[in-house]
């Protein structure tokens, strides 16, 4: 290769040359650009001329107005997406150089001809540009490349990118490949939405040659973006004081989510003292380790006396300190108070989640950052903004999925190689709230542990059982003065727990104090209404009317319509509690409506209902008739036989009679939602019974869907396994295998499927306060292998439970 060359980064007019060496392919079944890589030599993508065969000719035009010349196929590369053809004209435009070397967080320049011809039949260039997100990664089709993003592409300007194929991007005046795809739009992939694109790396490209191009050093200034600049802190510090009151807090958490998400270390407040009372003492100091603030002003906030006392002590603060930051958001259509309106402040006004030009100013302004920097830097960090925005709001459409859904965002998320975890937060958000406590922690643990990944941590291990474990990691976040009824209340909730469990009544005294302790600061109804229920349990019969009428007077002032699920419950809690048992009903039936389909938060009503109505010396389940839950059903069994069975174990000429028992079973049982496979036979029989009753189910795979369908589910049933998954009402969870194993191993993979189904299973059930039914089809023969019917019974019969056995040989 030709050596000795240095590019600097100011390297003259680039698009001037990108213009002159860019080449315009054009074949009878597609068009595309390519590039001059060495003498007499072009590059493109291998897609673009995917059509010609070795030493077939098509037609090119070099440059926006250069010549027309007869080129034809040398050799390409399936692999990398990377073709050269040759040419015999001699040309006086000389061909790009090639980057020797590439970093990331560089600038790009690219050129390509997305329009294939003008009202005069002629092709029309375009350049884009902008950043090297990834030097050396790969596509999701397994090619090697370089990851691209462009604000331009994102903005829609080059959409479609048909045509832009094979288009050259250089760095610093020198190639570093061609553009092969996008990273699709979730709903169009065809769209390059996000901005996001691959490049195959030049060095691919210089493999095909047989000729030397010439190759040159690059030495480009990197783009000192945001997630660079934000500076380090000593463990105890924070870059930002988040002050609110707490009717705001559902804004505010998607504030700090996106604050951490972006690598801000934040301090969450929200109190509620009394008028006069000085900033507690962990406040205080946590306040003194912060390098700024932000205060959330709404009509609420307006409305406390505490609110305006706290932001007073922060201008303060801001005004002897001239390094400390203080930065008012207005959240509300209010006019912002004069002790406020004098600073820069950011209207946020009608932005329900924090979100759009106004964070990434309110980011860069917490980071410190020179509002006079680098233009390409600062173009870099509103890219990731509208990017992340993107993800976070395609994660709260997928959650009206499930988690499969999810999961596909955040995989397409991981593509973009986005320094910003807001996405994750927000899916672990989302997980928890759906009850899919497992995935939550997987999320969680690819997280730094912030505040807020920490509350979700302990929120996600005391749902799962793990009590023991997100009681330290509350009581560390108390110790640190964390001030916000999240963490009061989850940890008082953890201690009640642990008393519900052991009949230790010290349990029951700290979750009593805890709860009490965080609604006289708070004055929130989760924990208002926690607090009188341990009243009641502590047998503080005083503090329980005072407090449940509290509660049930400040719910009462909010319209109806409005109220969520869990506050219409806390109204038939307080009713219950103040013994208006008829009122409590009414309230409990709104609230049961309102939940319909979330399972958990009906049985988390019953379980506290059930609590209060003991001590109060009423029957238990007397409440039990309205607040309903279905039973938990773990379903198992043969598959239909295979054409070639030698011995007939269920016949398809049975299945209609095996559908009858299943469904006297289904009908018998009543409210059910189902655990287990989807196998031809026993399985699927099940699963459309339960959807045709319009229940649910979760389906356990334990190889790839397109292996097991193959496998387990055979042409004849293939249908039917793909109508039961569109209906919506079967969750089908990821496989536990990404490849399908040898024969030899397929047991092995089979019992894991059978221990996961009852994991899944025995776990829901826990949360239901249910206990599972297990429903089997079974010939009572032992089977043919190790995972088969035989083995799931005697899993769960060795676990205690009865096993209601379809006898498919007495059918």
């Amino acid at each position: 290769m030709q050596e000795g060359l240095h590019m600097p980064e100011n390297n003259g007019n680039t698009i001037g040359r990108l213009k002159e060496s860019c080449v315009f392919i054009r074949s009878t079944e597609s068009a595309g650009s390519g590039y001059l890589v060495a003498p007499q030599r072009i590059a493109t993508a291998m897609h673009v001329v995917r059509n010609l065969q070795p030493g077939q000719p098509v037609t090119v035009t070099i440059g926006v107005d250069g010549p027309t010349v007869e080129a034809t196929l040398l050799r390409s590369d399936p692999k990398t997406d990377a073709a050269v053809l040759g040419f015999q004209e001699e040309l006086t435009v000389a061909a790009l150089p090639v980057a020797k070397t590439l970093v990331r967080d560089v600038a790009w320049t690219g050129y390509g001809f997305p329009t294939l011809a003008d009202k005069t039949g002629l092709p029309v260039g375009l350049p884009i540009d902008g950043r090297v997100m990834d030097a050396r990664t790969r596509n999701d089709v397994g090619q090697s490349a370089v990851l691209l993003y462009s604000d331009q592409i994102a903005a829609g300007n080059a959409s479609p990118l048909h045509g832009f194929s094979g288009g050259p991007i250089v760095v610093a005046g020198a190639l570093v490949g061609h553009l092969t795809k996008h990273i699709g739009d979730a709903d169009d992939k065809r769209r390059a939405a996000y901005g996001y694109v691959y490049a195959c790396p030049i060095d691919e490209v210089v493999k095909l040659l047989d000729v030397e191009p010439l190759t040159v050093e690059i030495t480009p200034s990197p783009i000192e973006t945001r997630a660079e600049s934000i500076p380090h802190l000593a463990r105890d510090e924070y870059h930002v004081f988040v002050s609110y009151r707490s009717t705001d807090r559902a804004w505010a958490m998607s504030l700090v989510a996106r604050l951490e998400g972006a690598g801000l270390r934040v301090f969450i407040d929200q109190r509620e003292l009394k008028p006069g009372d000085y900033l507690a003492g962990q406040l205080e100091s946590a306040l003194n380790r912060s390098r700024s603030a932000v205060v959330l002003v709404s009509r609420d906030w307006l409305e406390s006396p505490w609110c305006q006392q706290e932001a007073n002590v922060l201008v303060k603060r801001a005004v002897e300190d001239a390094k400390f930051k203080l930065v008012p958001l207005r959240i509300a259509d209010v006019s912002m108070p004069t002790f406020l309106d004098t600073r820069v402040w950011l209207d946020f006004n009608g932005s329900k989640p924090a979100e759009g030009p106004n964070l990434d100013r309110l980011l860069s302004a917490l980071a410190d950052l020179d509002p006079d920097r680098d233009p390409r830097a600062v173009r870099a960090d509103a890219a990731d903004v509208r990017v992340t925005d993107r993800f976070v709001a395609e994660i709260m459409t997928a959650a009206k999925g499930g988690e499969r859904q999810i999961l596909a965002v955040l995989d397409e998320w991981r593509k973009t190689e986005s320094s910003d975890s807001a996405p994750l937060i927000k899916a672990a958000e989302v997980f928890n709230g759906k009850g899919l406590f497992e995935s939550a922690l997987e999320v969680l643990k690819q997280l730094e542990p912030t505040v807020r990944v920490r509350q979700l941590r302990a929120f996600a291990l005391r749902k799962s059982g793990e009590v023991d474990e997100a009681i330290k990691m509350l009581e560390v976040l108390h110790r640190e003065g964390v001030a916000d009824p999240e963490t009061g209340g989850l940890l008082a909730g953890c201690y009640k727990q642990r008393w519900i469990e052991t009949d230790d009544r010290a349990f029951k005294q700290l979750a009593y104090r805890t709860y009490l302790q965080t609604y006289e600061r708070f004055g929130d109804a989760f924990n208002g209404i926690n607090t009188a229920a341990m009243a009641l349990q502590c047998n503080d019969l005083p503090r329980m009317f005072q407090v449940a009428g509290q509660v049930r007077d400040a719910l009462l002032t909010k319209d109806e319509a409005t109220l969520p699920h869990w506050d219409l419950a806390t109204l038939g809690e307080t009713c219950l509690l103040l013994g208006k048992f008829d009122e409590a009903r009414e309230w409990y039936g709104k609230a049961v409506a309102k939940a319909a389909g979330l399972h958990e938060n009906i049985a988390m009503m019953r379980r506290q209902a059930r609590l209060n109505l003991s001590a109060l010396g009423k029957p238990s389940d007397l409440l039990d008739d309205l607040l309903t839950v279905p039973h938990v059903l773990a379903y198992f069994g043969h598959m239909t036989d295979a054409d070639d069975r030698a011995s007939p174990r269920f016949p398809q000429s049975e299945v209609s009679m095996v559908r009858k028992a299943i469904r006297d079973r289904v009908m018998k049982y009543g409210n059910l939602y189902g655990f287990g496979q989807a196998a031809r036979g026993t399985d699927l029989i099940v699963l459309e019974e339960l959807v045709s009753h319009r229940r649910g189910a979760t389906v356990v795979l334990p190889i790839p869907e397109a292996d097991f369908v193959a496998m387990s589910v055979g042409d004849q049933w293939k249908d039917r396994f793909y109508k039961v998954k569109a209906t919506g009402r079967v969750q089908f969870c990821k496989p536990l295998r990404d490849t399908c194993p040898p024969d030899a191993e397929l047991g092995r993979v089979l019992e894991e499927a059978n221990r996961e189904v009852q994991k899944r299973a025995l776990e829901f059930a826990r949360r239901l306060d249910e206990t599972p039914i297990i429903l089997a089809v079974w010939d009572r023969q032992q089977g043919d292998g190790p995972g088969g019917t035989a083995d799931a019974i005697r899993l769960w019969q060795d676990d205690g439970f009865d096993v209601d056995v379809i006898d498919v040989g007495a059918v």
